[in-house]
């Protein structure tokens, strides 16, 4: 009989126990885990490679005048004057140019550029036979003119290069652009190489546009992750100037000049290659 009532007992106390120890374990098993809280990561460095590129240049034009044609009044032409073209030069040009960029591959690259070329002297003489008058420096029965006006060009290219690989840091390319000349001519003056009455003219400034077209070498050299410097030789043609007609104070066949540009620039410039940046990062915080 006290056997029986000690088990009867013992299982009282077990179901009494058992909801603190199976029950809380069979719900916290129901239980998800807590939700992770999301946080950005900062952004990442920058990483080169984007692939565009800003350009600056600076540089010289050794502009060349070249086959120079006079145009007169009806019905005067240099046959009828007795007259032949003399020396055309032109003084060098200044350049400063800026341009964006964009780095296709490793060997082709392109960018489109704009630059100005300062005012340069432009020189030129004609000389005829017949005059009566002596000249400066000139012989017996010959006379002539000299010439003298400034030419300014506003040059905007789109050009293409090909980089020919690299050795310790330097880049051999070339390339070749097209685009626009803008150029401005201001007021052409003519002046009589006669001694005792020198007659003189002066045409109005012109201004127009023309076709341009350029093929260039150089070579590049990494300064920095991101920073190039460039030595360029280009040829570049400008297309066709033309002055406005000369009025003078005496004697005056209303001359206009026509002649092509072109120069062999030299440049310096530096390539900055802008940077890409990577996307923020969202990783799960636990």
């Amino acid at each position: 009989m006290g056997s029986l009532r000690a088990l009867t007992l013992a299982g009282a106390v077990a179901m009494l126990a058992a909801p603190t120890t199976i029950v809380p374990a069979a719900l916290a098993a129901d239980v998800l885990p807590p939700v992770p809280q999301l946080e950005a990561a900062p952004v990442a460095g920058a990483v080169v490679g984007s692939g565009f590129y800003l350009r600056g240049d600076l540089g010289a034009g050794f502009d060349e005048p070249a086959s120079r044609t006079s145009t007169f009044a009806a019905p005067y032409t240099m046959g009828a004057l007795n007259a032949w073209y003399g020396d055309t030069s032109m003084a060098t040009s200044f350049i400063a140019g800026l341009g964006v960029g964009y780095q296709f591959n490793s060997w082709f690259r392109g960018d489109v550029t704009g630059e100005y070329r300062s005012a340069a002297t432009y020189r030129a003489s004609n000389y005829y036979s017949g005059s009566t008058a002596p000249c400066v420096g000139l012989p017996s029965g010959v006379c002539g003119d000299n010439y003298s006006g400034q030419v300014s060009v506003g040059l905007f290219l789109v050009n293409g290069y090909v980089d020919l690989g690299s050795w310790s840091g330097f880049t051999p390319y070339v390339g070749a652009g097209v685009g626009l000349a803008d150029y401005s001519m201001g007021k052409l003056t003519d002046q009589s190489m006669q001694i005792s009455n020198p007659g003189a003219g002066m045409s109005g400034a012109t201004s127009s546009a023309n076709f341009a077209w350029a093929l260039m070498a150089g070579v590049a050299y990494q300064l920095g992750p991101n920073l190039l410097v460039d030595v360029t030789y280009r040829y570049v043609n400008m297309g066709q100037i033309n002055s406005a007609p000369i009025s003078c104070n005496a004697v005056c066949f209303h001359e206009s000049q026509h002649f092509d540009l072109w120069s062999n620039d030299v440049l310096f410039g530096l390539r900055w290659l802008l940077p890409a940046y990577a996307p923020p990062i969202v990783t799960a915080k636990y």
